[in-house]
């Protein structure tokens, strides 16, 4: 069996992480998101992968599994990035987004599924309060009858919404030709084919992670850090006074000085310099090259890449790749109680127009690649930082600062004797 995974969309939402590439190659835990999901597949013995790619072709530059790569030069919705992988689909195959890397379980029930009642569609279903979120299945006998697209609360089919894996056939092609091209032509065409012949339906109960926005990282971290087991490498340098507790995996080149306390679960990664007296904690995942200097707290936080800071705290965010922090900055993470209660954090997305519900009330900052910012600065919760800006020193940031933005205070100083 061959498995298609659709990576050229342009992750608009989930910028200022993706403003130099798509969210797919995001590393996380020592490989980009997208190497997870195939070797996951690879796992389960599907060993032909072809990835649906936009024009830039990061992806073969950049991943070190073996696949087949094709491109869709303009970002047409899903039904025509399937499309471009058509010649090389010959048999079933599956479909599904660069994300899931712990779903082999899923997977494996759909494949098996189908095969015992004779399917050539598959869908994989949880159920849903919120149908307008999502593709909705119409459900008869637990078969798949239909599909709609985000309908209405009161128009809604059923409660029961499309995880984003599916199993289908080149039979899907025909079906695909008899609708109109449009954004939800994918969604449209599984509609007709179930329409004609019903879909086996995989029924889940858990909860399956969706990258759409960058606070979505810190559940595919924690889902990662589930599977992982504790492993600290005999190449890595870590001080007699460290203390290291929990579930920890400790790449090479990784220096650990005096006096640091890592509680797990945590991830350093190859190269990582974590400085004296610093607390790295809760699902923190720190890539390679990343400097956590002395006298720090970082606390269920992904650093990318690369980047630094010291002597602060860095609560629930998310920082890019390349960027560089002064001392003294200290992140939001929570805002003031409403009615004794804490309230979930809203963030305004960049690039596009409205704000996003996180549905955390813990949420610190997002920030992009190669961003300077000065000393003593405070990020509010929930602010973005896009790519290539300067904040200076001092400044309380409010509100979301765009790319190559610069940002200060303009302090007048006044000298007296």
């Amino acid at each position: 069996m061959k498995a298609v995974i659709l990576a050229a969309g342009q992750s608009s939402r989930f910028k200022p992480l993706s403003d130099n590439q798509h969210k797919g190659l995001t590393e996380v835990l020592g490989k980009p998101i997208i190497e997870h999901t195939i070797e996951e597949l690879q796992n389960l013995g599907i060993d032909d992968v072809i990835v649906v790619q936009g024009p830039e072709r990061k992806f073969e530059d950049q991943i070190e599994v073996e696949a087949d790569f094709v491109i869709q030069d303009e970002p047409k919705g899903m039904g025509n990035a399937l499309r471009q992988a058509e010649d090389l689909l010959d048999e079933k195959f599956l479909v599904l987004n660069p994300y899931h890397a712990t779903s082999s379980h899923i997977i494996e029930d759909l494949i098996q599924k189908s095969v015992e009642e004779g399917s050539k569609l598959g869908f994989v279903s949880r159920e849903t309060d919120r149908p307008e979120d999502y593709g909705i299945l119409h459900v008869e006998n637990d078969k798949a009858v239909g599909v709609t697209e985000k309908p209405d609360p009161d128009d809604a089919p059923s409660n029961h919404r499309i995880v984003g894996m599916y199993l289908l056939s080149p039979k899907f092609f025909d079906h695909l030709d008899e609708v109109e091209e449009w954004e939800y032509q994918f969604e449209d065409a599984l509609d007709l084919q179930a329409s004609e012949n019903p879909g086996s339906i995989v029924f889940i109960d858990e909860e399956t992670v969706s990258i759409k926005y960058p606070w979505n990282l810190f559940e595919f971290v924690e889902e990662m850090m589930e599977n992982r087991s504790e492993n600290i490498s005999e190449d890595a340098e870590i001080a007699d006074s460290a203390n290291i507790d929990g579930k920890v995996i400790i790449e090479d080149g990784a220096r650990i000085y005096e006096n640091t306390t890592i509680r797990g679960p945590v991830y350093v990664g190859e190269n990582v310099t974590v400085g004296n007296n610093t607390v790295v904690r809760d699902h923190t995942a720190l890539e390679r090259g990343v400097t956590v200097g002395a006298n720090t707290e970082v606390k269920n936080s992904v650093f990318l890449p690369d980047s630094s800071l010291h002597s602060e705290y860095f609560g629930d965010s998310i920082v890019g790749s390349d960027t560089h922090i002064g001392a003294g900055t200290i992140t939001a993470n929570r805002k003031f109680r409403e009615e004794g209660e804490r309230p979930e954090i809203e963030s305004d997305l960049l690039a596009k127009d409205y704000s996003q519900e996180s549905g955390r009330s813990f949420l610190g900052a997002v920030i992009g690649d190669n961003v300077d910012i000065g000393v003593n600065v405070s990020l509010m919760p929930g602010v973005q930082i896009g790519s290539d800006a300067k904040i200076g020193p001092g400044t309380v940031v409010h509100e979301n600062v765009e790319n190559e933005e610069t940002v200060y205070v303009d302090q007048e100083q006044v000298r007296k004797k």
